[in-house]
């Protein structure tokens, strides 16, 4: 079960989509590409292009990033409870 990105917007609403493999990659490529700092030199950056990806991917957005950022109040990563602990 993946980790879910959840978005909460200036209008008060609330998207979430799966952190999948491809948006973390697609992240990950897109930093690099950028030349972002790697590690914890960009976090907070990446944590957002990452929350975009997974909103994007999963049909909830089509906004450009910039556009998009303006809008958000919020992110939360939430991760699923290990059921065998």
């Amino acid at each position: 079960m993946y980790s879910t990105a959840k978005v909460t917007y200036t209008d008060g609403h609330v998207d979430t989509a799966p952190l999948t493999p491809r948006v973390v990659t697609s992240c990950e490529e897109h930093a690099q590409i950028e030349g972002w700092t790697p590690g914890d030199g960009s976090r907070l950056r990446q944590s957002y292009y990452m929350a975009y990806l997974a909103q994007r991917y999963a049909g909830n957005t089509s906004e450009p990033y910039e556009r998009w950022l303006d809008a958000v109040e919020a992110i939360d990563v939430e991760t699923p409870a290990n059921p065998t602990v």
